[in-house]
């Protein structure tokens, strides 16, 4: 597969010291109103360097296209993060996972209609959505979710994000 130049190769090694505490503080916000079955299954697609992957109460796994961020995770991680992008999640079967979430990923997809149909492609059920307001993009991603899932739940309890809690529409 053709990969797109990495946009994190300078950054992957101090991601996790910039952003790690504000990723957690969605996680835990997610955390606060999805509620989690240790038996389950979780994508986390744009998962960077994996760390969200321990923060997860149950069998969680990453997408990241990023090899540089790929790199950066701890060793133990590494194994359950996929290289692969968004849009092209074929490596993974229809309904394979209960959850989904992508944690201010989205407006980072190259192609985003394609992305959240393999999100939802892949999900069985449940999906939480982090989209950073700021993004020029913002207005046609909610616009695109709202299209492809039935939004249950807007999070905005952050000044910089909406988190969509979604499910199959």
């Amino acid at each position: 597969m053709a990969r797109e130049k990495d946009s994190y190769y300078e950054s992957a090694a101090s991601y996790d010291a910039l952003h790690k505490e504000e990723q957690v503080a969605k996680i835990s916000l997610i955390l606060q109103h999805l509620p989690i079955a240790t038996h389950e299954r979780l994508l986390d697609v744009g998962c960077g360097t994996g760390f969200s992957l321990d923060y997860w109460p149950c069998d969680a796994y990453g997408a990241e296209p990023s090899l540089a961020m790929i790199r950066q995770a701890p060793q133990r991680l590494q194994e359950r993060i996929f290289h692969v992008r968004a849009e092209d999640l074929s490596i993974f079967h229809d309904d394979e996972f209960d959850i989904v979430v992508s944690i201010t990923a989205i407006h980072h997809f190259a192609g985003l209609e394609d992305g959240l149909k393999e999100l939802r492609r892949v999900g069985r059920g449940r999906f939480a959505f982090s989209v950073l307001r700021k993004s020029h993009r913002f207005s046609l991603i909610e616009k695109t979710i709202r299209q492809l899932f039935r939004v249950e739940r807007v999070l905005e309890d952050n000044p910089h994000d909406s988190i969509f809690l979604c499910r199959k529409g």
